[in-house]
């Protein structure tokens, strides 16, 4: 294959990066497999009311959110490395799918307008979220009887 597309395409080395590939991928399904155990092991912890106290379980549970994060972060990578030098494979190497009608500063400022966007919107966040966990939660009317008939519903159908 190798020769076919140096002769079709011209010098270079057609073979994505295996190493990056190989390790991205395991590490893509790891952290997704991850998460969906300790997604089924939180949902059996906490089934019928139970408040789980341990301390592995509340440092698990700032970490999962993360996971599919890291997972799709390391899916990309995999997807990008293993495609390689194509854009399209055997079809169109990526030094041709450059636009000439864009420029330098165009891609810089779309760069730079999209990173402080996000970087206030983080920011706008992180001060919604310590506002709302600095308050604490908010005071809860005891349970009703289950067997009071006047009591409003609170699950039907």
């Amino acid at each position: 294959m190798q020769a076919e597309y140096q002769e079709r395409f011209g010098p270079g080395d057609y073979t994505p990066n295996i190493p990056v590939t190989y390790w991205t991928f395991r590490l893509m399904i790891t952290a997704g497999g991850i998460a969906m155990a300790m997604g089924a092991l939180m949902l059996w912890v906490t089934r019928r009311d139970r408040t789980p106290t341990s301390k592995w379980f509340l440092r698990g549970a700032i970490v999962l959110p993360l996971l599919p994060l890291v997972a799709n972060s390391f899916g990309w990578i995999f997807t990008e490395m293993g495609r390689q030098p194509w854009v399209v494979f055997g079809l169109m190497k990526t030094s041709a799918g450059v636009s000439p009608s864009t420029s330098v500063a165009e891609v810089a400022t779309s760069l730079i307008g999209f990173t402080l966007l996000y970087g206030v919107l983080a920011i706008i966040e992180v001060k919604l979220l310590l506002r709302y966990v600095k308050k604490g939660l908010p005071e809860l009317e005891p349970p009703h009887d289950p067997d009071d008939v006047d009591a409003p519903l609170a699950y039907a159908y």
